[in-house]
């Protein structure tokens, strides 16, 4: 079952890549823009559901830099062999982001104008101790996490752009709620 998740995502990405690719537009992502807005959607089921919503609203610094901040909401649970719950997490998160190749169709014309970019956040999410602590005690607790990676960014038209990216949990821990590497998609507009 791993193995088809594995490939399935494997898969996804490269279609979204070639997809994307052919409606990309030539010349720079939000030339002129500086404000923009975008986030996560992400959806799992099965022993584990996990339903998580995380809009950002950002602003570009310089048009190699920008730095953004939101929201992140989580409807999480687990099903294993008579062992059930289901709770809530939320917090926030905050990151900045440097474009390293803004077009990689300039470097090598292949008609590809994604780009390469860093990208560095810390996340705050709260979560129940009976769930996540393992000392059996109640109520809730933060989990404070330092994300570090990188990705691409594929400009879809000319506001809107998919961004897949893989991070890294600086500060990880028995709580933590993803093993590294940690693979995200989202979108800005």
């Amino acid at each position: 079952m791993l193995l088809k998740v594995k490939r399935l995502t494997v898969i996804s990405t490269l279609f979204f890549l070639v997809l994307t690719s052919s409606v990309a537009r030539n010349g720079e992502e939000n030339k002129g823009r500086r404000y923009f807005f975008g986030g996560n959607f992400g959806l799992q089921f099965g022993s584990i559901t996990n339903i998580e919503v995380s809009p950002i609203a950002g602003y570009r610094l310089f048009p190699w830099f920008s730095v953004a901040a939101g929201p992140k909401y989580q409807l999480y649970g687990e099903n294993y062999a008579g062992f059930k719950f289901s709770t809530h997490i939320y917090g926030g998160r905050t990151f900045a982001r440097i474009m390293v190749i803004g077009d990689f169709d300039k470097f090598i014309p292949l008609g590809f104008h994604g780009g390469l970019f860093a990208h560095t956040e810390y996340e705050a999410l709260s979560l129940e101790r009976q769930y996540f602590d393992l000392t059996g005690s109640e109520g809730r607790f933060w989990l404070k996490s330092v994300l570090i990676g990188g990705g691409i960014s594929q400009p879809l038209s000319d506001r809107a752009s998919a961004n897949i990216m893989l991070l890294w949990n600086l500060n990880e821990t028995a709580n933590t709620l993803y093993n590294n590497p940690i693979l995200r998609f989202g979108i800005n507009f």
